[in-house]
């Protein structure tokens, strides 16, 4: 870890300005920063006025990437960021191009000189000096819960647009409840068209994504993101709406503990049953948000394809052929955790501690 002084000697500041007062409050550290962003904003994206859109908020200062320039379909999404609180507080990062470094770094890639007073700030309030290249960013401080609740949709407001029931009171209950789903608030049902609605949920109860379940066919499960619900609602789509979206089909997301192991599941069944976990409704659906996650993909060929890819990244992922081998699972051509679940309460199987089922060996390849 440097110190202070080695920390300042990396900065780049004007030693003119040694002699006027160095303290400076916190509105006036963002306004500093804004104040040297835009130019830079100006300057990477010439012609595009969306993109040169500064959004401050409690958290961070979001603006398009400079490094990547960001998204090429929408003007409005802003993945780069200031974090002003939290853990990475006075770090740079960018959620499409995963760019991470200290605030000073970032403005010295784009020659910009700081003044002694943020210096200064920067050196009293960072958590950590030192910049790794390997770091993760905890996504945590991003879900400003109050905010999105503002823009996420009612319960009620919901089951009436859509002609959709209370799932207790429908004859899917018992074929839900016969999978181990217990929780009547993440699910709708749609008694015309007999399809079942899997919600991802704000913890006030509010609606920010979905997934149908369709209960014939072969594409059985259809994800909405949460613009695409605000545009079949006939709701304005505004930036902070598309904002959501990076996080809208993350089942789970409001409800894990970012300072424990993360488990990443397939789909929203299995991370219903599974303590800190989460859904990304896909196996070969990349991960949106830059947080620290162990892999348990199904029991498939996908899976095990997916499995091997990550377990060689140095990635911790569920080793299936060993979990099988030890409780002696029949033989299927797919197996999900919430399937061993069921077996194991109908055959009256204790149930085994997942976690001793996780590697991150390229050895254990064979267990996957």
């Amino acid at each position: 870890m440097l110190n202070n002084l080695d920390f300042k000697k990396e900065m780049s500041f004007d030693s003119s300005l040694s002699s006027i007062d160095n303290t400076i409050s916190s509105n006036d550290y963002i306004s500093n920063l804004v104040s040297l962003l835009q130019p830079i904003l100006n300057n990477r994206f010439k012609d595009n006025y969306g993109k040169k859109d500064i959004r401050v908020y409690k958290d961070r200062i979001s603006f398009a990437c400079p490094y990547c320039g960001d998204s090429m379909k929408s003007d409005h999404k802003k993945r780069g960021n200031i974090i002003i609180q939290g853990k990475f507080k006075n770090f740079f990062k960018c959620h499409n191009c995963d760019e991470f470094k200290r605030v000073d770094k970032f403005f010295s890639d784009f020659k910009v000189t700081l003044d002694l007073s943020v210096i200064n700030y920067i050196t009293e309030n960072i958590n950590n000096f030192s910049y790794y290249n390997d770091e993760k960013y905890d996504m945590s401080s991003f879900l400003d819960i109050e905010l999105i609740d503002k823009y996420a949709l009612d319960r009620q407001e919901f089951l009436k647009t859509f002609g959709l029931i209370e799932v207790k009171n429908s004859n899917v209950w018992p074929w839900l409840k016969a999978r181990l789903q217990y929780d009547d608030q993440k699910f709708m049902y749609n008694p015309k068209f007999n399809y079942l609605v899997i919600l991802n949920l704000t913890p006030s109860g509010k609606i920010i994504g979905l997934q149908k379940r369709l209960f014939s066919g072969v594409n059985k499960y259809k994800t909405y993101k949460f613009s695409k619900i605000y545009e079949i609602l006939n709701k304005p789509v505004d930036k902070f709406v598309e904002e959501i979206d990076i996080i809208s089909t993350i089942f789970n997301i409001f409800y894990i503990n970012y300072a424990k192991p993360i488990t990443l599941f397939e789909g929203p069944f299995d991370a219903f049953l599974f303590k800190n976990s989460i859904a990304n409704t896909g196996a070969n659906k990349a991960l949106p948000i830059d947080i620290n996650v162990r892999y348990f993909y199904d029991d498939d060929k996908t899976g095990r394809k997916k499995s091997i890819e990550k377990i060689n990244e140095g990635e911790e992922v569920f080793l299936w052929t060993k979990l099988k081998t030890d409780l002696e699972l029949p033989n299927r051509n797919k197996w999900d955790l919430n399937d061993v679940l069921i077996y194991l309460n109908k055959n009256n199987i204790p149930t085994p501690n997942f976690n001793d089922y996780f590697s991150d060996n390229e050895l254990d390849i064979i267990d996957i």
